[in-house]
């Protein structure tokens, strides 16, 4: 049987979502390989010595939290589609909505404590049921609450340096960057032993991303690019009802502004050494304010590229791996989990940066391939088919 046709979906939906679930292993890949402050702090793990710091410069400039935001704002809009559609069935949305958010944090958890510590399914759980009481309201009051929320963690942040002594900054961030030695040989060793022997370290760093770092970053701005979706499924972003080349013009300036305080960002982060209360704090705004216009140039030449016919094979196959992007997240965790971890190969802490675009592109490869064959014969993929079904079950 072949793939159903895209009746009451949005083709560039698909294709930008391929596309994120894609470039979100870009980053991905170093807290799989690697322990997991590496993912924040560059100069640890594969370090940033020769290639690593140009495969390093180049991840920090168009993938760090950029596909994150994507897939964020795919969310909200994915969520105005399903409403949409139960609306145009007859049926109230909000309990469906909220079984399939408690369906999703079920699996997270799941996902988080039993195969890889960085899920990112409880936050959008959470966020999900919090975004859809507001779904409603004015675009005004969205763009405003949307905007507030976005500028917490900056204000969090940038009001902990300026007022912190640097001698209180190195206590409350030298550790997190920098941890003892000790502690990383620890984990690293965790990480390479059997699945049981994995199973402290993982817990207990899944718990602190559902909770502690959630409180402080994750719950705003995951919110404010799921309330961004809504704005962008409201003025029919995706069904690109404007001219092409006014998308093409938007994500090329948005690009360019996005590129601008990347650059920046880099720049500063080596000419402070990497110091760690700065990187955390006012270094780490460069990366976040530029996600958000980065997500929105790739989200909008995407839609550009979608109204086109060039490389439409290229997106025919893009679009299977959207439709399968659960499925696709989920398999990544576990082939990667299985090359880096004991119970697998246990390359835990060995790869360079090099090494690790090798398993990046390997695992592209098996998502291309896994789509394609899925999506050729039956309607969804297989975690698509069970949440769907127990939706509505």
């Amino acid at each position: 049987m072949k793939a159903a046709p895209t009746q009451n979906r949005i083709d560039s939906l698909d294709l930008i979502r391929g596309i994120a679930i894609l470039g979100i292993l870009i980053m991905n890949i170093t807290s799989f390989s690697h322990i997991g402050v590496a993912y924040i702090n560059p100069t640890l793990g594969a370090g940033i010595e020769g290639i690593n710091g140009w495969l390093h410069a180049f991840a920090f400039l168009f993938a760090d939290m950029r596909f994150m935001s994507m897939f964020s704002i795919l969310f909200g809009a994915g969520m105005m589609l399903f409403v949409r559609n139960i609306e145009k069935k007859g049926l109230k949305p909000i309990g469906y909505h909220y079984k399939r958010m408690f369906l999703l944090l079920g699996f997270g958890l799941f996902h988080a404590h039993l195969i890889w510590m960085g899920d990112i399914l409880v936050p959008y759980a959470i966020c999900g049921c919090l975004v859809f009481l507001i779904r409603n309201w004015s675009s005004k009051r969205l763009v405003i609450v949307g905007f507030l929320l976005f500028m917490i963690p900056i204000f969090m942040d940038l009001l902990t340096y300026l007022t912190l002594s640097p001698k209180e900054l190195g206590e409350i961030y030298g550790g997190i960057w920098t941890p003892e030695s000790s502690n990383m040989i620890k984990e690293i060793q965790a990480y390479r032993s059997s699945y049981l022997g994995q199973m402290q370290a993982r817990s207990q760093a899944a718990s602190y991303l559902e909770t502690s770092l959630f409180l402080y970053d994750g719950l705003w701005r995951y919110s404010a690019m799921m309330i961004t979706g809504i704005l962008l499924f409201r003025m029919q972003w995706f069904q690109a009802i404007k001219a092409r080349v006014y998308y093409l013009r938007f994500g090329l300036v948005c690009l360019f502004a996005g590129l601008v305080i990347s650059a920046t960002g880099l720049f500063l982060s080596y000419e402070y050494l990497w110091e760690g209360a700065w990187s955390m704090t006012v270094g780490h705004q460069f990366t976040y304010i530029a996600s958000f216009f980065m997500a929105l140039s790739y989200i909008s030449i995407l839609v550009y590229w979608s109204t086109i016919g060039f490389a439409t094979r290229l997106q025919y196959l893009l679009k299977k791996v959207g439709r399968m992007a659960f499925t696709n997240y989920i398999m990544s965790s576990i082939v990667c989990t299985f090359i880096f971890y004991g119970h697998g190969f246990g390359y835990f802490a060995k790869f360079d940066r090099l090494q690790q675009w090798g398993v990046v592109l390997f695992v592209w490869a098996l998502i291309f391939l896994l789509s394609n064959w899925v999506m050729s014969r039956y309607r969804q993929g297989p975690l698509e088919f069970i949440w769907r079904k127990l939706t509505y079950f």
